[in-house]
């Protein structure tokens, strides 16, 4: 009897386990609706919106995820008021800790959620839709390449949505794809005003997907005005396939992309050459534009750039951390983004940039808020080496046609490496176009206190290595005004003469320039170029215009600060130049201090030293003052004019002080102005001329005017 009594309890414990287990199996999502059927209970998302879209539930609906889900197909929300459904917001959110909505294996080759045309739908993964912790991840583990394949895709006019405090995880492949995935619309607007803020977005298993966020809307239907706020979005690039972290495409506009971290957790190794980008709007077809990218942080291995730097290695990758290409209209904003924290090597010739802006787009950068590409101070927060010749570093690289206006941003604390035979280049901020207007303004380029803050490293002994702060190469009109470029050091040093070699502060070639209020200082290089035009081996400020350009077109280089500009190769017989002025047109040089430049030669007795090195123009050159000494071996001139054909140039109210003094055995020259040739006519008045330099013995001659 007593065996039977046990033999009846284990029987009747297993059933009430096993009717607890059904129960709460069958109790794992449920739904309670103000309309209609108040409640119920299913086993998946996916039966919940089945009920939904049947109009079963109706208006405002609350889902709770009770216990983690599987889903063997879509969980597909239509829009209200579309067949039966009618609602008027749905609330999803769980109710414990450590929850998940996931696909149920790896062959759900289409959106794990699917938001079409639904409206006012809100996935919020805190417990109980409160606190802080995100408690629930949503994941679907294909790796699928087929059309489609996302965690949460936005649809046929799905507006005003809001996914929160998940953690998503995809894997997709698909190109046009993402996790999450701002898709096409067969309705009248586009996916719109959605949000999705405060997740962590990652990848499956490490799975890469091509895209952790991807938006590619209809033609006369843009996606607009959706939000991208506050995640983590990290481990995200394929190995071997080119990839992105946002990737925005064609009929979208106005997205808000801010406040978001993009980080790898560990060493990176690709697997193939590929390009890859970080955000990158790509909305020109659809007449995009008014996209605000601002507060995002890009770099190191954990959120805000933290941790170790975010490490590359092997094979020959592209990258960019934020570019930007739309069509011409409302201005696109970038503001306050942080770019640190890298080690990125490449085994090729592929460029790094930190902000890239091409086509017709209109954009204010740093206007309100600069953003900050390596460190304001230090050295090496960005390091990026290469292993072959002519690979380029550049920290804004401003391609438009249209207007475009950078202020207040620093670029400083980078390494750009290279085997000591190959050249990696670097520029501050570089403007390519044909056309358009620029303003490049209140920028630091390098370090108000920090040596050596951009440092090309490589000894690039056999090929040429450059170093330009600003460089500007359009035909439009171009303002440089309040610039701080310092602290810049091009290690090249080759003993080839014809090496060029070269470090500059500001470069413009080409266009109608304003160049004014900027200092330039503490830029040095040590090698044998001994070129003396465009490729010059130290420059202060560059001016050239081709021979094309309009005589009407006209140059201001005014109130700049020159100095501390070097190159200590022993045996240089090259130039060091504080302003180089050749334009043909009628412009205006003034108010300009040049002072301190140097070399360190001892055997050579050509080296030279310019103040203001006129080459050509009809410009006239006024209240400059020009200060140039020291004991080395070095022709000195504070003012030097060519005096080509034609080229009349006025000089008025200029101030020249020379001074040093030489060795017996010296044969330098020196001059506080000095005038060419006479084929010009020129108008010298009210300068002063001092010229103090000494010669122990010799034949060193020493002029205030030649």
């Amino acid at each position: 009897m007593g065996s039977k009594n046990l033999r009846f309890s284990k029987s009747l414990l297993l059933a009430i386990l096993l009717c607890c287990s059904l129960a709460g199996y069958s109790q794992q999502v449920t739904l309670t609706a103000s309309s209609g059927t108040a409640s119920g209970t299913f086993t998946t998302l996916k039966g919940a919106f089945d009920a939904i879209n049947a109009g079963t539930h109706q208006g405002a609906i609350v889902i709770n995820i009770n216990v983690s889900t599987t889903e063997s197909a879509s969980a597909v929300l239509n829009a209200s008021g579309s067949g039966s459904a009618s609602y008027t917001g749905i609330n999803i959110y769980p109710t414990t800790t450590g929850l998940s909505i996931a696909s149920i294996n790896t062959s759900l080759e289409a959106p794990l959620i699917d938001l079409n045309g639904a409206d006012n739908v809100t996935i919020d993964g805190r417990v109980n839709a409160t606190g802080s912790t995100k408690s629930l991840t949503v994941s679907n583990t294909s790796t699928s390449s087929t059309a489609g394949t996302s965690t949460i895709r936005f649809i046929n006019d799905a507006s005003s949505n809001t996914v929160k405090y998940c953690t998503l995880k995809g894997s997709s492949t698909d190109a046009a794809a993402g996790i999450v995935f701002f898709s096409t619309t067969t309705g009248a607007t586009g996916n719109d005003n959605n949000t999705i803020n405060n997740n962590d977005i990652t990848n499956t298993v490490d799975s890469r997907p091509l895209n952790a966020v991807y938006a590619l809307g209809t033609d006369t239907k843009n996606n607009d005005n959706n939000t991208i706020s506050n995640n983590n979005i990290y481990d995200f690039l394929s190995r071997g396939l080119a990839s992105n972290g946002i990737s925005i495409s064609s009929y979208n506009s106005a997205f808000t992309i801010s406040g978001n971290s993009f980080y790898e957790t560990a060493t990176f190794t690709a697997s193939a050459a590929v390009d890859y980008n970080v955000i990158l709007i790509s909305a020109a077809s659809g007449s995009g534009n008014g996209f605000t990218v601002s507060g995002n942080y890009i770099g190191g291995t954990a959120a805000q750039c933290e941790g170790s730097a975010w490490t590359k290695t092997a094979q020959n990758n592209a990258f960019t951390a934020i570019s930007v290409t739309t069509a011409t209209g409302t201005a696109n904003s970038i503001q306050g983004n942080t770019i640190q924290h890298f080690s990125w090597t490449n085994a090729g010739t592929s460029d790094f940039t930190g902000i890239s802006l091409s086509g017709a787009t209109v954009a204010n950068i740093g206007t309100t808020a600069g953003n900050l590409i390596g460190a304001a101070t230090g050295t090496g927060s960005i390091t990026f080496t290469s292993n072959t010749t002519a690979t380029d570093f550049f920290g804004i690289n401003i391609a438009s046609t249209d207007v475009v206006d950078c202020r207040n941003n620093t670029i400083g604390a980078i390494t750009a490496a290279n085997a000591s035979t190959n050249a990696t280049n670097f520029w501050g901020i570089y403007k390519l176009s044909t056309t358009g207007t620029t303003t490049i303004s209140s920028n630091t380029i390098g370090s108000t206190t920090t040596a050596g803050s951009i440092n090309a490293s490589s000894g690039s002994t056999s090929n040429v290595q450059i170093v330009y702060g600003i460089n500007s190469l359009g035909s439009g009109t171009v303002t440089i005004s309040g610039n701080m470029v310092a602290n810049m050091v091009n290690a090249t040093n080759n003993t080839q003469t014809s090496t060029a070699g070269r470090i500059a502060g500001i470069v413009v070639q080409d266009g109608t320039n304003t160049i004014s209020g900027n200092t330039v200082r503490n830029l040095s290089i040590a090698n044998a170029n001994a070129f003396t035009f465009l490729t010059t081996s130290v420059i202060g400020i560059l001016i050239y215009t081709p021979g094309g350009v309009a005589a009407t077109v006209t140059q201001t280089v005014s109130g700049n600060t020159v100095y501390n500009l070097s190159n200590s190769y022993s045996s240089f017989t090259g130039h060091v130049v504080g302003i180089y002025y050749n334009a043909k047109n009628a412009s205006t040089v003034s108010s300009n201090f040049i002072h301190s430049l140097s070399v360190t030669s001892t055997s050579s007795t050509t080296a030279r030293l310019y103040g203001i090195k006129i080459n050509s123009g009809a410009t006239t050159y006024s209240n400059n003052i020009i200060s140039l000494g020291g004991n080395t071996k070095s022709d000195i001139y504070g003012i030097y004019e060519t005096g080509a054909l034609n080229q009349n140039n006025s000089l008025y109210f200029n101030t020249v002080y020379i001074s040093g003094s030489l060795a017996s055995d010296a044969t330098n020259k020196s001059y506080a102005l000095y005038s060419a040739v006479n084929t010009n006519t020129r108008d010298f008045r009210n300068n002063v001329l001092v010229n103090t330099r000494s010669t122990a013995s010799g034949a060193s001659k020493h002029y205030a005017l030649f």
